[in-house]
């Protein structure tokens, strides 16, 4: 009777060994499951944040197109007005003279 009992008691104390190795080996398992999905969610992440990165850097380029460009419509602009400035300052002169001449100056 105490053979199997001793006997009992060293295969309760094999399979809570068994059972705990198997525990800690599913605990580790399910760690690793855990540290694998998080690192894919990080990389959607990043993948994410990159592709809103190239989105306002692409709007951001765009926006510089149109300024260049309005910028370059506003000088020549500028230019027609100051040639047409100029012509008109020697028109101006060229009747103040004509005036100047007329009234014997």
């Amino acid at each position: 009777m105490q053979v199997d009992v001793n006997r009992d008691v060293q295969e309760a104390a094999q399979e809570a060994s068994t059972a705990a190795e198997s525990a800690r080996s599913k605990w580790a398992q399910m760690k690793a499951d855990a540290a694998a999905k998080m690192d894919d969610v990080k990389a959607k992440i990043d993948q994410r944040s990159a592709q809103l990165d190239a989105g306002i850097a692409a709007d951001d380029a765009l926006w510089a197109e149109d300024s260049a460009a309005a910028a370059i419509d506003y000088a020549g602009w500028a230019l027609d007005n100051a040639r047409l400035a100029i012509l008109d300052a020697i028109d101006a002169r060229a009747y103040a003279d004509d005036l100047a001449k007329a009234a014997g100056r």
